[in-house]
């Protein structure tokens, strides 16, 4: 009787551990969903904007020739422009042992005294540059006579000169092109002595250069010639021009010349771009993809076909072909789709999902 008592409330026990450990176990176990219940991840296409752009460094630079000498020795009194101003006819330059020399326009450089008698191409400049300020009623015809005489006297007079009916060598330095953008040389300064025949003007080109230099890390993407470049000058104004052909400078530099579309300077007048004795850098944007707008998905969502078509798994499951449009390397506007649309955000044939002998999805890629 002992012995049956024994095995019962052994078999007792043992029940209940099993139970207890039974009941551990499904309380502590998370939940297990079978594979087949978790639905693919969906994406809902939106309507997007996709480009690819290259932050860069574009340098402006006003390039200088001279185009005019001082011919009278002395001392600089003054100096009437600042570095870059534009002169037209009749403006005052400098002074020298306070005499003003007066810039006017004419391909040639003045030479000699201008008196009465006189005949040649520099007469009849100068006899512009009075008729221009009003001072001479006939017109230029090259010859000193005797209205080109009182036409100097007049001009000296309003303009505080000695009154001698002669315009001495050093008074008037002839500049081509008229109106010009001027620099004078660097010795050239108020209380500094100045030589006959010294270098003392030279001409600004009309519009600077804008070219782009690319860092080593950016050669590998040369943009094609023609493509868009915005250059920011701050306060809200921009330049608009394209990409030239790359050339390589001695140092192995790789630039990109700026032009404007239509073959013009990258920056016609009226440039916006401030003069500068030395080169400017502006930060710029390239376009090397066009920005496009339309349906957007991840770049994820992309499958490629054996033939090399691109689609798109619907939520139901099917197959849906899609032409890329453009990419920027994360998503890409598509053709073939509507803004709404539900797909699958892994295609078929994607790497995340995809065996080694399935199809892979597209690599990343831009179109314009």
């Amino acid at each position: 009787m002992r012995a049956r008592v024994v095995g019962v409330w052994v078999l007792s026990v043992a029940v209940a551990l099993a139970a207890g450990w039974w009941a551990a176990d499904a309380t502590l176990r998370p939940p297990q969903v079978a594979d087949r219940e978790l639905p693919p991840a969906t994406y809902a296409v939106v309507e997007g904007t996709v480009g690819e752009t290259l932050d860069v460094s574009a340098e402006a630079v006003w390039a200088a020739h001279p185009v005019a000498a001082l011919d009278r020795a002395g001392k600089v009194t003054s100096v009437d422009v600042a570095p870059g101003d534009v002169l037209e006819q009749g403006d005052v330059l400098l002074t020298v042992d306070l005499v003003p020399v007066t810039v006017a326009a004419g391909d040639v450089p003045a030479f000699r005294a201008l008196t009465s008698g006189l005949e040649g191409p520099d007469v009849r400049q100068l006899q512009q540059l009075l008729a221009d300020l009003g001072h001479l009623r006939s017109a230029p015809d090259g010859r000193f006579r005797a209205s080109t005489t009182a036409a100097v006297r007049s001009w000296q007079k309003a303009s505080g000169r000695p009154v001698t009916g002669e315009v001495p060598l050093g008074d008037v330095v002839f500049v081509p092109g008229l109106p010009a953008r001027v620099v004078l040389a660097d010795g050239v300064a108020v209380g500094r002595s100045v030589g006959a025949g010294d270098a003392a003007v030279s001409a600004v080109e009309p519009t600077p250069t804008l070219t782009v230099r690319l860092a080593a890390d950016q050669r590998s993407r040369v943009p094609a010639p023609g493509t868009p470049v915005t250059v920011d000058l701050g306060d809200g104004r921009t330049v608009v021009a394209v990409t030239q052909e790359p050339r390589v400078e001695d140092d192995g530099t790789l630039v990109l010349d700026l032009r404007g579309s239509d073959g013009g300077p990258a920056c016609p007048e009226p440039c916006a771009v401030p003069y500068a004795a030395q080169a400017q850098r502006f930060p710029a944007e390239v376009e090397v993809a066009p920005a496009r707008t339309g349906p957007t998905v991840p770049l994820a969502a992309l499958g490629s076909a054996a033939d090399g078509s691109t689609f798109v798994t619907r939520a139901d499951g099917t197959r849906a072909s899609v032409q890329v449009v453009a990419s920027d390397g994360s998503r890409a506007v598509v053709d073939g789709l509507r803004v709404g649309d539900e797909v699958r955000l892994f295609a078929e044939g994607h790497p995340a999902a995809a065996s080694d002998d399935e199809p892979t999805a597209p690599a990343p890629r831009a179109t314009g």
